[in-house]
């Protein structure tokens, strides 16, 4: 990354992440967090750049300032960092040593989260070049991280991306179990979004680090993860992919290929069933608690929104993006069936009232802002 700040040109590392679900604020203010934060990230570092950067009830920022007298680009910089890593002694250490492992914790944690249903630690996988594009083998081949637990998520793939609706980024990825018992979190917010959204026999700390005490599962292979790494960098990597080159391509590595329509069959019921059984009777747009009886159940009848249309792909079956609404309201969020800034009026007030939804749709299409996130919900709606 890179900032002016006063007329001075800086290059930044920074950690970012937003209060989860899994997590009661009350449980974990943020911002009594942060300062604790940032004086560990300076503890491991040997610095004391760190800084807080932004926080709140829901955000935190902090970030690492490196002033650029040398006046150089990101890509020189890069390099610069890049040699020096590979001119240290401790990368050329014999196994999954502590050095490596503290290594991978600032790479993760940094800018990864613990997805709280997939069992994995996620971070979006940037790249400039092909030669970045290989970082994720540096982990494996250098620092030694077992490949059977690692994971590479190429959504190009995804037949969202090929449609121009959902263009999210391509995902490394890490076993949590693996990750939590044998490296360990260095965040201890994420420490305890992975300790209330798996079982564990309990924890401890050593050096600051958080520990789990969790059954690592047995990998099926340990060549899977480079072979991914291997067909993505030479079929999809700055490729224009097409749907029949997609559809190809998700043959050739095994995955299905499936039509809208059977989509819409696989959809799960049961989440559905759950949320009407578990939520209150009561419309998240109007506020209203009466419609009409519903005979088979004796409640009041409401219908089961989907913020991010289910059309959209199955990941939004997601308990975490449902409401219910009045059939008036609901018909009114049907695309075309009121004016765009009535209907993203209602969506906002959908995004601010349900913490739940806005970090669904946060994490979904990766924007922050709850105007932009409305604006992108409403661009969406079917």
């Amino acid at each position: 990354m890179e900032e002016n700040i006063d007329d001075e040109h800086f290059f930044y590392a920074y950690t970012s992440f937003r209060q989860s679900k899994a997590v009661f604020e009350c449980d974990f203010p943020l911002p009594d967090y942060a300062p604790i934060l940032v004086e560990k990230m300076n503890w491991f570092s040997g610095h004391k750049n760190w800084c807080i950067e932004k926080v709140s009830n829901t955000v935190v920022d902090i970030r690492f300032y490196v002033l650029d007298d040398l006046k150089i680009s990101k890509k020189a910089f890069y390099k610069i960092l890049y040699q020096k890593m590979m001119s240290s002694d401790w990368i050329m250490e014999d196994g999954f040593t502590e050095s490596k492992k503290s290594f991978i914790r600032g790479f993760i944690e940094c800018r990864g989260s613990v997805d709280t249903t997939a069992k994995l630690i996620a971070q979006d996988y940037f790249y400039d070049d092909r030669t970045e594009l290989k970082k994720a083998l540096l982990l494996t081949d250098l620092m030694d991280l077992p490949c059977e637990y690692a994971n590479f998520n190429a959504r190009d793939l995804q037949p969202q991306f090929v449609a121009g609706i959902v263009k999210r980024n391509t995902q490394f990825r890490i076993n949590a179990y693996f990750y939590a018992n044998k490296i360990g979190f260095l965040n201890d917010y994420k420490a305890k979004v992975f300790d209330n959204s798996y079982p564990t026999r309990g924890s401890k700390i050593a050096d600051k680090i958080t520990y789990f005490s969790v059954e690592i599962p047995t990998p099926k292979s340990n060549s899977q993860f480079l072979s991914y790494i291997n067909f993505f960098t030479n079929n999809i990597y700055e490729r224009s992919l097409n749907e029949a080159a997609i559809k190809q391509l998700r043959k050739q590595l095994g995955f299905k290929n499936c039509d809208a329509s059977a989509e819409k069959k696989k959809r799960n019921q049961t989440i559905i069933s759950l949320y009407r059984e578990i939520s209150e009777d009561k419309c998240a747009i109007c506020g209203t608690t009466k419609t009409f009886l519903n005979k088979n159940t004796g409640r009041q009848h409401f219908e089961i929104h989907h913020v991010i249309s289910y059309a959209n792909g199955q990941e939004c079956d997601n308990i975490a993006n449902l409401v219910k609404l009045c059939p008036t309201c609901h018909d009114s969020l049907k695309k075309g069936a009121t004016s765009k800034a009535e209907q993203i009026r209602k969506i906002i007030k959908i995004l601010n009232e349900h913490s739940e939804i806005y970090e669904f749709a946060d994490s979904y299409f990766m924007l922050g802002d709850i105007n932009e996130l409305a604006e992108k919900v409403w661009e969406h709606l079917k």
